[in-house]
């Protein structure tokens, strides 16, 4: 159990007794919080597990109680022993109150958070998240053999969170090995801020000295303090962490330097000598003679390199450790894979309300969240997709089947509402466009681009626990799946925070969303024509759309090739039927019609003269199939189209209707802008009905068109 904020009492050591004897007793209040327990004690103050009883959350209370000069009233109050002792109290009340206006100022996941602060019962109070987890003494002391990726991985993020607080000009000034926490999840975190002061105006800083790790500077008022001091104090962790020594005091080293080298102590086996020299460098008596900022001293550590036989140490953002699990982060495609722009699909998951949660409920909640994660993609080939951490959830990147993807997120909401109902919800978004796989400034596998960046945004409009797809993957996942009908829901456009317009979809429940409607048979046509039978594809025209697709999407292509297949019966129709996979108008425009083929503006010619040949013994063409509509009569429809009679869709809505029922017209309305050829309209329309005999039937139901 950590002490956020006073020096961290090892377990198994009894905190001062003083102490212990003038704490609250559990089941007293203060404010809106129950204290628990005692954590622990020290000179000037007392800290407590206790509960916020409004939003039932374990927090720790630190109070302000310098037992030399203070008692515990029968009321509980804190009063002050003396009058001569009163001024002492307030001066040191301010610097306490000093410390929580500091840590309020820090937001940043590897130092301790303030809550609040407030004063009561004659003294005052600072309320922190509550950590899980050891001191870093304790946990280095279960550590079977600490080496240099061991090291760095407690390192770096406490060099990220030193950043963000010297970018507020502050210095911690009492970095030493009972201020830094280890929780439950691995990472770390720094504590108490109590010596925490500005070091900018040029004003005097008060002598805060822990010896062994305080530079000389920080011996006198006098002392030229800044980011070195800080970082002179880590560097001693460090040097303490790779020997098992404590370095010697600081003042005693600015005449005459003896203090072993950490390059001459450390094992070389485990620590490069590049690391331990970057070590040395931060421990210079001098202050001028260090690192001057974070930047440098952290591009040292990373420059150092590897022991002979070691794995490289994994050098990630805090945040992204604490929420990548190591069985999800798989780099798809290896090192070949990156720097190369691919068509896939993303799914962005954001956990609701997370970022109101505590630390430690954090860590609970990603633990949850990447166990259902783990479950849902496991039946995923690694090689084609990537997870990456987010700040409140994760992104996934499927290369292969935009169906699996699907099947992947009805498959984690399934779990979800299973497992937790209510209590862990998620908003989920897909969008299937480009990425770029990179390798970051921290040295991971990457994802960005529109694809990932608009899968983002979808996300946002979903409610808990409910999937919303972009119109790009909606387009393609019914033109190539087998069980789309009935699964989507139209939710219209939406402007995210960009002004950017967005087409979505929501997907429905399967268990809840209503059957397809089941024709009943008509006797009324007794002729049938095989669907098969009217397929001219050839395998080299296959191989040829294929590889035009692969130029503009990627690998992802063969798929949706093997998909459009059945659904297809020559080049152009598979052309057309895979072309809403292009993101890009002009690519997608030029893969309908590529200029190396002679075109005709798409009547019963060029390109669909092998259909249309085919399709002569089933249907009988219309004399009038290129006449504007406006040359033609018959009763009105509801889809209108410059290539085709009023009276010829309505009896195409009517037939198909007859076949997968009231989404006829939605199908037909859509298709209808991407065929001028009746053949080639029927044939898009047959493919979508699942069922051979229904197609059949639709066919010989069309051929007096």
């Amino acid at each position: 159990m950590s002490d956020p904020g006073i020096e961290a009492e090892p377990r198994g050591r009894p905190a001062a007794a003083g102490a212990d004897a003038a704490a609250l007793p559990a089941g007293h209040t203060v404010f809106e919080y129950r204290i628990e327990k005692m954590l622990g004690g020290g000179g000037f103050g007392i800290t407590y597990l206790a509960r916020d009883f409004n939003l039932e959350l374990p927090v720790a209370i630190k109070e302000y109680f310098p037992g030399d000069l203070t008692a515990r009233a029968a009321d509980l109050s804190v009063q002050v022993r003396t009058p001569e002792a009163e001024q002492q109290f307030h001066w040191g009340l301010e610097r306490f109150l000093d410390e929580a206006r500091a840590l309020a100022s820090f937001r940043h996941p590897n130092i301790a958070r303030v809550l609040r602060y407030f004063r009561e019962n004659g003294t005052a109070y600072i309320v922190m998240e509550y950590e899980s987890g050891d001191p870093l003494k304790r946990w280095l002391a279960r550590e079977p053999a600490l080496d240099q990726a061991g090291l760095l991985k407690v390192v770096y993020p406490l060099l990220d969170g030193l950043e963000a607080v010297h970018k507020l000009d502050f210095l911690h000034r009492d970095i030493k090995p009972d201020n830094i926490y280890i929780r439950a999840d691995g990472s770390p975190v720094l504590l108490d801020f109590g010596a925490a002061r500005r070091y900018t105006g040029g004003r005097d800083l008060t002598n805060i000295v822990s010896p062994g790790f305080a530079p000389f500077e920080q011996y006198h008022s006098k002392g030229h303090q800044g980011p070195w001091t800080d970082i002179y104090a880590l560097g001693a962790v460090m040097y303490w962490m790779c020997t098992g020594q404590k370095p010697a005091e600081s003042a005693s080293r600015v005449q005459e330097d003896s203090m072993p080298r950490a390059i001459d102590l450390a094992d070389t086996d485990l620590f490069s000598a590049d690391l331990l020299r970057a070590i040395d460098w931060a421990l210079r008596p001098g202050e001028t003679r260090r690192p001057q900022d974070i930047a440098a001293f952290r591009l040292a550590l990373e420059n150092a390199a590897l022991p002979p036989g070691r794995d490289a140490p994994t050098r990630t953002t805090p945040l992204a450790r604490q929420q990548t699990d190591q069985n999800l982060a798989q780099p798809a495609g290896g090192a070949d894979g990156l720097r190369k722009n691919v068509l896939c699909t993303v799914m962005s998951l954001h956990l609701v309300g997370y970022s109101k949660h505590s630390t430690a409920h954090q860590a609970t909640v990603k633990e949850h969240f990447n166990e259902l994660l783990t479950k849902a993609i496991k039946g995923v080939d690694p090689a084609l997709r990537l997870v990456i951490a987010t700040g409140d959830g994760a992104a996934t990147c499927f290369l292969g089947d935009p169906e699996e993807a699907l099947q992947s997120a009805l498959l984690l909401r399934g779990l979800l509402l299973q497992k937790y109902g209510q209590m862990l919800s998620l908003r989920i978004g897909m969008h299937l466009g480009p990425v770029r796989k990179v390798v970051d400034i921290n040295r991971q596998v990457n994802v960005i681009g529109d694809g990932i960046n608009v899968a983002q945004r979808i996300a946002d409009f979903a409610q808990p626990n409910q999937i919303v797809v972009s119109r790009a993957f909606h387009d393609v996942i019914t033109s190539i799946s087998d069980n789309a009908v009935g699964l989507f829901s139209a939710m219209g456009p939406h402007l995210d925070k960009h002004l950017r317009s967005h087409d979505i979809h929501a997907v429905l429940d399967p268990q809840s969303r209503p059957a397809p409607v089941v024709p009943t048979r008509s006797t009324e046509f007794d002729n049938t024509a095989s669907f098969a039978a009217l397929a001219t594809l050839t395998p080299e025209r296959v191989a040829e759309v294929e590889a035009e697709l692969t130029k503009s999407i990627g690998p992802l292509a063969k798929v949706l090739i093997k998909k459009a297949l059945t659904r297809s019966v020559s080049a152009q129709g598979l052309r057309e039927l895979l072309a809403v996979s292009i993101p890009d108008p002009t690519a997608r425009e030029l893969f309908i019609r590529p200029k190396n083929h002679k075109t005709q503006p798409l009547g019963n010619s060029g390109l669909l003269a092998d259909v249309s040949q085919a399709f002569q013994s089933f249907t009988r063409p219309h004399s009038n199939v290129s006449q504007p509509v406006s040359s033609r009569t018959g009763p009105s429809s509801l889809v209108t189209s410059p290539y085709f009679s009023a009276e010829q869709l309505t009896q195409l809505e009517r037939a198909l209707s007859q076949c997968i029922g009231p989404l006829a017209r939605m199908i037909l309305k859509k298709e209808v802008l991407r065929h001028s050829a009746l053949p080639t309209l029927l044939l898009a329309l047959a493919a979508e009905i699942d069922r051979p005999a229904d197609r059949e039937k639709f066919l010989t139901a069309t051929r007096k068109l």
